[in-house]
């Protein structure tokens, strides 16, 4: 049966199943699983099974799918094979991974694992399982499993990772197959599997960025229908020239008072509606920021000798704080729309939240630095350098200045809006990681050597050597006195910092008595040897070999970006337009002022009494949003059946059910109950007759360029008239 479906006789394979049926063979094993299994005891007892060919778990559907044999596997299908579900390297579950630990069959366990998931990632399976109604979300999916077990069996991870990309290139196959913007939007706007509980046009691109599917992002249909949604109808953006885009941003900054007054009293009007396009929530956000960013220069770079305790300027620190308390706000909003995984998987959101964390902390230090003073047990009139070093009022400053450097940090991520410093920008992002690699080599070869150096001079602190005959003066350095001093040696002698005195050992031989030179004092030539050569040692290590280690590693990542540069340029542009296509209209501190239809929900539901009943137009409302999701629903799965027959044609692979015909019994003459006085009509689907008559001219066309002169019988034009 395995050879069959190896050569893809269907016939030869419908013949053995009807055989084993027949005969009683078959086994059906695990119904209740809802992944079954047939195995065929074609080949005898799967005990006693044996072939140099396939191995024992090997199954016809597994192999049919494996080989991609769509008719075959939809032939299995409809005769009840299924495939079981496979498990991950580091499942435990009592079903079948704890037997099969006790068992200790871990080559094969392995390999049945992985040719299950080879079976399962082919698109062929894909598309024809009843469990792929979504086969988008399912590559997805499957694409994040195989990763992580990519990751847990290292032996197979280029394997693992091959099956991942040709899942993702399935997931590609289907966005290219859309060939309308509606069909692209019908596509984006499915919300199965998005884990984000706020209104977004488009959940399914929220989707295809949590499980990072870059090429699947950064495809041109997504693209055009994203900066379609970004710039609405304001198409003469993209023709400005750059001085007449900083010339916008600038206008955007005395429109401010304009924006602000439209959105709170009239939001939804045609008046606001330039306003609530994404790219002017963008220059709406940039400007206010940059208000801020100006507001923290002035506060950082205040007189400190006219400073006292507690917190000074309030024409300041009170803007300051307003524009936090409109950030936080912002960052609440969103850490409840998009839950807790979401939101600090996302790196910048864990940014923010740090900095905002540090501005509260420094205004807690100097509200507890003014309220100690105010009741009399700090002087106000105290000199800063009297101060204890864990005074609030400098624990503040420390903290205001860390927090102000992230600050501007942030505008880093605007930077890939760029498609030419945008891939850069990702590029930082991936050269730390290799650095953060590089820490632990670091790490240990400066605990090595500190520890080995650490105290290795500690006799020698304070000596003083004195010349015999010039009579100059030689200190002992403290290079590798003390734990603290090693470690301080050897960390700036990796950037060439360190004296280069710094491994001698100077013996005192000074007489404090009568302050002459002591001349039995031996020089300690050894000692002095073994610490310039281990000294010697880690620079070599740490110089010429880890740091060009490190250069190399940082500049082969960059490499790997630039060479993917449009995927990482455009994953890296969608970020940006969607998180403010999730903003508020209003940026902060802006975000803090109440609206028009906020006072009138707020004015109903006062009115209404905070009853727990909804009204008529909240249960219309319901309706209309459930009516909706059925609509796309239905709209998506219809979209799905035509993409993968699109897919399956162009791949020349005609459906089975369009081979199907309608078979009509018509009585030609004679008795009614004689079977042989009716012929058989059969009726086909029109695309079917198309896709022959297409597939007659081609083989027509070919065999013309063949048939000599001599073969007329053969050829199109010497052809007998048809007999019928």
């Amino acid at each position: 049966m395995l050879l069959a479906i190896t050569c893809d006789n269907l016939k030869l394979l419908d013949r053995l199943l009807e055989f084993e049926e027949i005969n009683g063979k078959a086994k059906i094993h695990g119904r209740a699983s809802g992944w079954k299994k047939i195995e065929s005891n074609t080949f005898g007892p799967s005990d006693d099974y044996d072939s140099e060919e396939f191995p024992q778990f090997m199954t016809p559907l597994l192999l049919a799918t494996q080989c991609g044999l769509y008719e075959t596997v939809e032939y299995l299908l409809n005769h009840g094979h299924t495939l079981d579900r496979p498990h991950p390297p580091r499942c435990t579950c009592d079903e079948r991974c704890a037997a099969a630990a006790k068992r200790g069959e871990v080559v094969t366990d392995s390999c049945e694992r992985l040719n299950a998931y080879w079976a399962i990632s082919n698109p062929t399976f894909i598309c024809t399982t009843s469990t792929s109604a979504d086969p988008v979300l399912r590559c997805f999916q499957l694409r994040d499993e195989l990763m992580r077990c990519g990751s847990e069996e290292l032996v197979y991870k280029a394997t693992y990772t091959s099956m991942a990309e040709q899942v993702t290139q399935f997931a590609v196959d289907m966005i290219v197959n859309c060939r309308t913007s509606e069909e692209v939007k019908i596509m984006l706007r499915n919300r199965d599997g998005c884990k984000f509980r706020g209104e977004f046009p488009y959940p399914r691109l929220i989707t295809a960025m949590d499980y990072k599917q870059k090429k699947f992002v950064a495809h041109t249909n997504i693209q055009h229908v994203l900066e379609t949604a970004w710039l609405g109808d304001w198409i003469e953006w993209k023709s400005y020239s750059v001085l007449w885009k900083l010339a916008y941003l600038l206008m955007r900054f005395f429109m401010l008072p304009v924006m602000v007054v439209l959105g709170m009293l009239a939001p939804n009007s045609k008046w606001n509606q330039v306003n609530r396009l994404p790219i002017n929530r963008m220059f709406n956000s940039l400007v206010v920021y940059l208000v801020f960013l100006v507001l923290l220069f002035v506060h950082s770079n205040a007189d400190k000798f006219m400073a006292r305790r507690g917190v000074q300027e309030l024409s300041t620190w009170l803007l300051i704080a307003v524009f936090l308390l409109g950030h936080g706000v912002e960052k609440i909003k969103l850490r409840m729309q998009q839950g807790p995984e979401r939101f600090f998987r996302n790196l910048w959101n864990v940014f923010d939240t740090v900095k905002l964390t540090l501005f509260t902390l420094a205004f807690l230090c100097w509200a507890v630095e003014s309220a100690l003073a105010l009741a009399g047990y700090m002087s106000d009139d105290l000199d800063r350098k009297y101060w204890h070093w864990a005074d609030p009022q400098l624990v503040a400053e420390a903290l205001f200045a860390v927090a102000t450097v992230m600050a501007y940090m942030r505008l880093l991520f605007l930077c890939q809006l760029n498609c030419d410093i945008g891939p850069m920008q990702v590029s930082l992002g991936k050269v730390l990681y290799d650095f953060a690699k590089f820490t632990t080599f670091l790490v240990i070869i400066m605990a090595a050597f500190t520890c080995g150096l650490g105290t290795y001079y500690a006799y020698y602190a304070g000596m003083t050597h004195r010349d015999r005959d010039t009579g100059e003066m030689v200190r002992q350095e403290d290079s590798f006195i003390a734990v603290s001093d090693t470690f301080k040696t050897l960390f700036w002698g990796i950037f060439c910092m360190t004296s280069l005195d710094a491994p001698n050992v100077v013996v005192d031989n000074m007489v404090v008595a009568t302050g002459g030179v002591d001349t039995a004092v031996q020089p300690h030539h050894f000692t002095q040897l073994v610490g310039y050569g281990l000294f010697a040692v880690f620079e070599v290590l740490m110089v010429i070999v880890m740091m060009n280690m490190l250069v190399a590693a940082m500049s082969d990542t960059f490499q790997r970006v630039a060479d993917n540069a449009e995927y990482e340029w455009l994953f890296g542009r969608t970020q940006v337009y969607v998180s403010y296509m999730l903003l508020d209209d209003m940026p902060p501190p802006f975000n803090l002022l109440p609206t028009a239809s906020w006072l009138q929900l707020v004015a109903k539901r006062w009115g209404d009494g905070y009853s727990h009943l909804p009204d008529d137009n909240s249960k219309s409302g319901h309706d209309v949003d459930d009516n909706r999701m059925k609509q796309d629903a239905a709209e998506f799965q219809e979209l799905m059946t035509v993409i993968i027959k699109r897919r399956s044609l162009d791949e020349g692979i005609f459906p089975q059910i369009l081979k199907l015909g309608s078979i009509t019994p018509i009585l030609k003459s004679g008795c009614p109950s004689v079977i042989s006085n009716y012929r058989l009509l059969s009726i086909l689907s029109h695309i079917a007759k198309i896709v022959e008559s297409l597939v007659q001219i081609e083989v027509q066309r070919s065999f013309n360029n063949i048939i000599t002169d001599e073969q007329q019988g053969f050829a199109l034009a010497f052809l007998p008239p048809p007999t019928v």
